[in-house]
């Protein structure tokens, strides 16, 4: 009998560990204060490569690869209060941001975590940039 409260106990903390799990693709649930942030105008900083952003974008964000997303907004004189809205493939890069900002005292800096969750939770589709002509 001491065979049932065990498989209980094991599907119980089975189902929390994966509850917070990323999928697959890396994304998870985008929390609500994230979504209120972008409605009132926090600055959204896509931290992937410049080839990753033309392949696919959040509406109105702009691109700051991760590896230089304070020399970047530094450029761009963004205040260490500013709503800073991070986001990437899986939330990984993201992240990297968002630990860097906060260290340097960017207080309101979120990872947002992967693009496909941020726009589905936004109800958004991706902005596809159109070709550049060579001619």
């Amino acid at each position: 009998m001491k065979l049932i409260p065990s498989i209980f106990i094991f599907a119980t903390v089975f189902t929390l560990a994966c509850r917070g799990a990323p999928s697959e693709s890396g994304d998870t649930t985008v929390p609500p204060e994230i979504l209120a942030a972008i409605e009132h105008q926090a600055l959204i900083v896509d931290v992937r490569t410049p080839e990753e952003f033309a392949d696919g974008h959040y509406p109105g964000a702009i691109n700051i690869p991760h590896e230089t997303i304070l020399e970047g907004l530094n450029q761009l004189s963004v205040t260490a209060d500013t709503s800073v809205i991070l986001y990437c493939r899986s939330g990984n890069r993201s992240g990297q941001a968002e630990q860097v900002l906060q260290e340097k005292g960017f207080t309101e800096a979120r990872n947002a975590g992967g693009l496909k969750a941020l726009l589905s939770a936004a109800g958004e589709q991706a902005v596809i940039p159109a070709p550049t002509s060579s001619h």
